[in-house]
């Protein structure tokens, strides 16, 4: 069962440039699905313009979007973040994001939030798992917070990164990963 998350990981740490490992967890389900009719470029000028200005991989920043909101620009979690990347408002305050529901501008502070991650952090996965759980949760545990529903984003977010870059044929795209080595 580990073997089927080290590849996702390992990719995803050469595809970002960084350091990734295999997952340190049992991750449990995740359900992902874009809601019926969501066409994949209807963000895409937004994802485009925050992944240059922030030097972000585009599929990393979908891949975050599409996890955090299913691609829905007026969703509002149960604890309370809202918009497509799934702003908290005491995030959204600290990042002077004042419409999390206007697709662009969330869109652009969640590219913010995650690039400072990273550069807190220096490993993709632990970025993700800041920018779900916070970042005083990594520190706290050093590492991916214990918390299923981290775990379980954090996944969620490599995978579909990976299915994004290697349009769901991991197999081929290892190969030719390992051949340009």
């Amino acid at each position: 069962m580990l073997k089927r998350f080290v590849i996702p990981f390992c990719c995803l740490g050469v595809l970002m440039g960084t350091q990734a490992f295999a997952a340190e967890h049992v991750p449990g389900e995740y359900s992902f699905r874009l809601p019926k009719g969501t066409p994949p470029s209807k963000f895409q000028a937004f994802i485009d313009h925050a992944s240059k200005r922030y030097g972000l991989d585009k599929a990393l920043v979908r891949a975050v979007m599409e996890v955090e909101s299913g691609a829905d620009p007026t969703a509002v979690s149960s604890k309370g973040a809202r918009g497509l990347m799934q702003i908290m408002p005491g995030t959204a305050k600290d990042l002077n994001l004042t419409d999390p529901l206007n697709p662009e501008s969330s869109i652009d502070a969640g590219s913010r939030y995650l690039k400072a991650q990273l550069a807190v952090f220096g490993d993709v996965r632990l970025a993700l798992a800041a920018y779900n759980a916070g970042p005083e949760a990594v520190r706290k545990f050093g590492g991916i917070p214990p918390y299923p529903e981290t775990q379980r984003y954090v996944e969620a977010v490599a995978n579909r990164f990976i299915r994004l870059k290697t349009g769901g044929d991991l197999k081929a795209f290892v190969k030719r990963v390992l051949e340009e080595k």
